[in-house]
């Protein structure tokens, strides 16, 4: 992958084949200070300019049309929305998005988690890799809807730690068949490969991701939740 940073914002950029894959990085795609949150998705309170503005630096920064644009926020329960043409901003709340349309971009926006992408010959998946997405199975849904999975790509995340991980959290995750660090820790970017490599995927290529002492995001932290970063996947047309 290769870093593009354009108009203050950061992507981890793979533009190889016929997918290509953008991640915004670690701390929301944003270096402004006071750390500015990168608001992609609206939600109740926020500046209807504000996200509009981002939106456009993202679609700039990465170089696609931003009337491609689809986006959703995570819902934790593996639900699965296909794009088609013409769908636009947020789409709704899913924890997979899928699209067989070249052209299309679709994104999912994250805190601390670690997005997946899925590719296939016809098809790509974005999938909310979280420890609720992956206890949810939500990697599973993406692979089921593309199919055939050519490649994966794992975003950046907190490695080893989540701020509400407990005895239940690692309990999920062992439930799960999913890999845990210690008795009350577990790795989003692990759990995430092993939960490819369960499903026979072994191509995969997992970004850069900070550690719970990275001041880079924990001087940037507010309440346990961070700029929210986001993963967006296109077939090339």
């Amino acid at each position: 992958m290769k870093e593009i940073e354009r108009d203050g914002v950061r992507l981890l950029a793979d533009e190889s084949g016929p997918v290509k894959v953008w991640f915004t990085d670690r701390e929301g795609g944003v270096g402004l200070a006071p750390y500015e949150s990168l608001n992609l998705a609206a939600r109740v309170g926020d500046d209807p300019g504000v996200v509009d503005v981002n939106r456009k630096r993202v679609a700039d920064a990465a170089g696609f049309d931003l009337s491609a644009l689809a986006l959703a926020r995570q819902v934790h329960g593996a639900d699965c929305i296909e794009v088609t043409p013409g769908m636009s901003g947020v789409v709704g709340e899913a924890d997979v998005l899928v699209t067989r349309t070249p052209g299309v971009v679709i994104g999912i926006l994250t805190a601390d988690c670690a997005p997946v992408i899925v590719a296939g010959n016809d098809a790509i998946a974005v999938a909310h890799a979280g420890w609720r997405g992956l206890v949810a199975g939500a990697i599973e849904r993406a692979v089921e809807e593309v199919g055939d999975v050519l490649q994966a790509w794992i975003g950046p995340a907190i490695r080893a730690c989540c701020y509400e991980v407990g005895p239940e959290v690692v309990d999920a995750f062992v439930g799960a068949g999913l890999p845990v660090e210690g008795s009350r820790c577990v790795d989003p970017v692990l759990a995430s490969i092993a939960a490819l490599n369960r499903a026979g995927i072994e191509d995969v290529s997992a970004a850069e991701a900070c550690t719970m002492s990275d001041p880079r995001y924990f001087s940037h932290r507010r309440d346990g939740v961070t700029g929210r970063q986001g993963a967006f996947a296109s077939i090339v047309p």
